[in-house]
């Protein structure tokens, strides 16, 4: 017969297993709030979408055949990638850059250059 009563070790193992796992889920990076960004007045191109593109997007959105057809090499470019909706939901969804999410700061002043008419 089979005992179902389980072994000092494995009670032991278990519970050293919470105690370990507890504090390595407290140190879970907080996303910042959109409310917690630094205040920027004003969004344009040139002070801040730019610098984006060439960090983020650049590499593979440029030149005589950018990834997915879409250029994003000038304010032109972005500004009607950003019109017609897939610029920002594409970054905003995780889908893009494939290095992985842009904060949530980065993404709210997209938005607000956005929201505030594409500003050059």
């Amino acid at each position: 017969m089979i005992s179902r009563t389980k072994s000092p070790w494995i009670h032991t193992l278990g519970m050293s297993m919470v105690l370990i796992g507890l504090p390595l889920l407290s140190c879970k990076k907080e996303k910042p709030s959109p409310a917690s960004c630094p205040p920027r007045d004003t969004i344009t191109y040139s002070n801040y979408v730019a610098g984006v593109m060439r960090q983020y997007c650049i590499s593979c959105h440029s030149g005589s055949s950018p990834s997915g057809g879409v250029a994003l090499e000038t304010y032109a470019q972005v500004k009607a990638s950003a019109q017609s909706g897939k610029w920002y939901s594409s970054m905003s969804q995780g889908r893009m850059p494939p290095s992985g999410k842009l904060d949530e700061c980065t993404l709210s002043y997209l938005k607000k250059w956005i929201d505030t008419g594409y500003q050059p």
